[in-house]
């Protein structure tokens, strides 16, 4: 054909959760105490850090969740 795409499931899943658990797991850290771990007025740090966490678990919690899913589509 023209435009024979192929696409790859396991990524195109695996990006998609990726970013739903990072936007949540943003959110969480954002609504936590996490500014309390660093002094006053480092506030580029406190950022920096929250990103850096929610960008971890987001990476970790996906991993795991792929790991659990049953990937045999043959199309």
């Amino acid at each position: 054909m023209f435009l024979d795409i192929q696409i790859d499931y396991m990524k195109f899943t695996f990006a998609i959760i990726f970013v739903i658990i990072f936007v949540i797991s943003y959110f969480v850290i954002l609504a936590s105490r996490f500014e309390n771990l660093f002094k006053q007025g480092k506030i580029w740090q406190i950022r920096i850090g929250q990103f850096l966490l929610a960008l971890i678990i987001a990476f970790l919690a996906t991993e795991g969740l792929m790991l659990l899913l049953p990937f045999s589509i043959n199309i």
